[in-house]
């Protein structure tokens, strides 16, 4: 059984339309721009070599996003764009599966800060309350007080009620884990220290917020079944997308958080462990996402054979193959977001 896709659904990043054609993004702002220090990777990594075609409804993506984030009090930064992420990521499917990922990426960011930029992120006692906090909006959304719990509590109600107690469990197990690695994360800020090139990966995984990657799903209206999720090719695909595109973050927001004294940037492990230049750190970064996104690629070949394993039908198939191209796409489609954006400009 091929891995398939419906009409409808993003295609491979090797098969992404030409640039210049209608859909397609601009040309990559100047080169000054850090994340311009990842365009190596679009000649080593086959999945990031070729552009991204835009959600035809892009700008209405966008709109409807800045509405909503002003109702629940949030305030993205002008030229954020995480509607153009989502767009890209979602291209071939409807407004609103685009529109509930942009929103769920506008919180994450949101939230993300609270660690990275604020003293927060130094308190090891008020990360626990904060993501215990989150726990009960979950369970009881009316619980929600500040924009952060307003907005979370919305979008749990949209996701939600979609998906099965299992998918509901994994979200909150990944929230869950996500708290444990920013408690890490304050501790580390308090001591002084630098992670190690050996646990950073895992750390990092986990401050990413592993459920991001949980929610292509109810965005695209599909559950993988519990026996393929649980395989280690399936958990191989989501860890490598996690992993290609939170490198590919900290080489982009190096030089900012580097700004802000945060050491929790792989291209900072990487010299202060190796002694190397900046130079040499991204390249040895960029090796490392070269490396990991052939883990990726790999792992995607890998699920016909378990399709035809667990038996699915040729429905099932297509689903499943929707949500590993989504994987498949958002290296690609984070490089160009981050080109773009204006989120990692230093003042």
């Amino acid at each position: 059984m091929s891995l398939s896709l419906s009409p409808s659904s993003p295609s491979l990043p090797s098969s992404a339309a030409p640039a210049g054609t209608p859909g397609c993004p601009e040309p990559p702002r100047p080169s000054g721009v850090a994340a311009a220090l990842l365009l190596p990777l679009t000649e080593l990594v086959p999945v990031m070599s070729a552009p991204c075609p835009m959600h035809p409804s892009v700008d209405l993506v966008g709109a409807e996003l800045a509405v909503w984030a002003r109702e629940v009090g949030l305030e993205p930064p002008a030229g954020a764009g995480f509607e153009r992420m989502a767009g890209r990521a979602f291209c071939g499917f409807g407004v609103e599966s685009a529109l509930l990922f942009a929103k769920w990426l506008t919180w994450l960011f949101h939230f993300d800060d609270e660690w990275d930029e604020k003293p927060a992120g130094r308190a090891a006692e008020i990360v626990e309350a904060t993501f215990a906090r989150l726990g009960l909006v979950a369970r009881a959304p009316a619980l929600a007080s500040s924009p952060v719990e307003l907005a979370f509590g919305d979008l749990w109600r949209a996701t939600a009620g979609r998906m099965s107690p299992r998918w509901r469990h994994r979200f909150l197990a990944g929230l869950a884990a996500q708290g444990e690695a920013c408690r890490t994360e304050a501790e580390n800020r308090c001591a002084g220290r630098v992670p190690s090139p050996a646990e950073y990966p895992r750390l990092r995984r986990g401050t990413a917020g592993p459920y991001l990657f949980d929610l292509v799903e109810p965005c695209l209206g599909v559950e993988v079944p519990a026996g393929l999720r649980e395989s280690t090719t399936w958990r191989t695909l989501v860890d490598a997308c996690n992993d290609v595109t939170a490198w590919c973050n900290d080489v982009a927001s190096h030089h900012k958080e580097r700004a802000n004294g945060d050491v929790h940037n792989y291209v900072t492990v990487a010299a202060t462990a190796f002694g190397l230049s900046d130079t040499g750190a991204v390249a040895w970064v960029n090796d490392r996402i070269a490396a990991r996104a052939e883990d990726l690629r790999t792992s995607a070949r890998r699920l016909p054979a378990l399709f035809d394993r667990f038996g699915f039908s040729t429905g099932q198939a297509r689903d499943v193959s929707k949500v590993a191209c989504a994987f498949l796409t958002a290296p690609r489609a984070q490089l160009e977001w981050l080109l773009e954006s204006s989120r990692y400009d230093v003042p």
